[in-house]
């Protein structure tokens, strides 16, 4: 086989040619073929219109959020029979206990609301054959 040397044979051309200043004018080409974007506007007084809502808004917050958390509520009010049963059974207090606090005219001014007379109690325990329970008790 014969040997090659690039440099002593003709050498073939491609048949490609780039044109003069090709690569100087091809911006300028591309440039021309783009379609011209108009630069955005940006609206200042639209951009302080949404600072001075946003603002607004943490004000109302800031204010009403006290106003709400201040305000006394009122306490719920307790029924006769829930605070009675609380006081019997997680109080330590007896009935002896409670009759040192009291004096005479406290307990005078206690109502006792009754609807059974006293004759109907008196006919019941002169029936009843436990009434020394009752007494001791």
């Amino acid at each position: 086989m014969n040997e090659f040397n690039l440099e002593k044979d003709r050498k073939i051309a491609s048949g490609f040619k780039v044109p003069e200043q090709y690569f100087e004018d091809f911006s300028a080409k591309v440039r021309k073929q783009l379609p011209e974007k108009e630069p955005k506007l940006i609206a200042l007084l639209a951009n302080k219109k949404t600072w001075f809502f946003a603002v607004a808004a943490v004000v109302v917050v800031a204010l009403t959020v006290p106003i709400f958390h201040l305000t006394p509520s009122a306490p719920a009010e307790l029924d006769k029979d829930t605070l009675e049963n609380y006081l019997n059974h997680s109080s330590d207090f007896s009935d002896d206990d409670l009759a040192e606090f009291l004096n005479e005219s406290d307990i005078q001014k206690i109502d006792i609301n009754s609807a059974i007379e006293d004759k109907a109690i008196e006919d019941l325990l002169s029936t009843n054959d436990n009434l020394e329970e009752y007494l001791v008790n």
